[in-house]
């Protein structure tokens, strides 16, 4: 009779374990203006597989426990524990501790308002994460949790880097015909 150390090692190997459901805003682009942050999240911190060992089901639940933010510009990677959440009316981008943000720099340095787009300037975010692995035992009942069983990687797409103009006009003196 398996262990239930040996049945979560053994399911690990037949399991494709998904991604963390790494989500980025703005979508398709990021800013290099000062207040203007990356905001990225896991969307799926735990996920359950089911296997069949030795004739019977074996459900496997793997837990989130460590997320590494690779931000693809050479600056030190952000390990935390939290997956962070999707930006929502109300949270300021800047501050909020429940979002995980990055603020990304124009390429060769700032010039001026009207700098951006960078062409040739992309980037890609890599997500890295941890997951603890628990299963129970069909044959003795025992539940078993390993950390650090499974680590899955998976990236954004690359997107441009751009400088958001935001041109404020004053525009009631024209609408009273002024």
């Amino acid at each position: 009779m398996p262990s239930t150390r040996d049945l979560l090692y053994l399911a690990t190997a037949v399991i494709h374990a998904d991604g963390a459901g790494l989500y980025k805003r703005p979508e398709g682009v990021s800013y290099t203006n000062k207040y203007i942050p990356t905001i990225v999240s896991a969307t799926r911190p735990t996920q359950t597989h089911v296997v069949t060992m030795f004739g019977r089901e074996v459900t496997v639940t793997f837990t989130a426990t460590s997320y590494t933010w690779s931000w693809g510009d050479g600056t030190p990677d952000l390990t935390t524990t939290s997956p962070g959440m999707p930006w929502q009316e109300g949270m300021d981008p800047n501050t909020d501790p429940a979002l995980i943000r990055h603020y990304y720099k124009a390429p060769n340095g700032w010039k001026s308002f009207l700098d951006g787009p960078y062409p040739s300037a992309t980037r890609t975010i890599t997500l890295t994460t941890t997951w603890a692995g628990t299963a129970t035992n069909p044959f003795t009942g025992d539940t078993q949790t390993i950390n650090g069983l499974v680590t899955t990687t998976e990236t954004t797409g690359p997107f441009k880097l751009d400088q958001l103009i935001v041109n404020n006009t004053d525009t009631s003196e024209e609408k009273q015909g002024h």
